[in-house]
């Protein structure tokens, strides 16, 4: 029997995400934009400075983070959602200095 066949219980169909090659490659994170899930080297992380949403460039800044795609639109979805500030458990942060590369 092969890896793939004994993951997927009897009876149950199986769907192109249960695929092992569909499955993102190291750590996944989701957009707090668009709710997708990606790999943590596609996404952008954001912290909090003070006061300021900033961009994380290297991912490794302390404190608790929020990731996003380079996506303007995801961008705008997070900021009109508040979910940067939920994600980074500050309510009032302004996120107008984040700048998506």
């Amino acid at each position: 029997m092969s890896e793939a066949a004994r993951l997927v219980r009897p009876g149950k169909p199986i769907r192109a995400s249960d695929a092992p090659e569909s499955d993102p490659q190291g750590p996944v994170r989701t957009c707090v934009g668009c709710k997708e899930k990606g790999s943590r080297s596609v996404l952008v992380r954001v912290v909090l400075d003070g006061n300021q949403a900033v961009v994380d460039e290297s991912k490794a800044r302390p404190g608790r983070g929020a990731w996003l795609h380079r996506n303007p639109d995801c961008f705008a979805l997070a900021v009109q959602r508040r979910a940067i500030g939920r994600a980074l458990r500050a309510p009032g942060v302004d996120a107008s200095g984040v700048v998506l590369n």
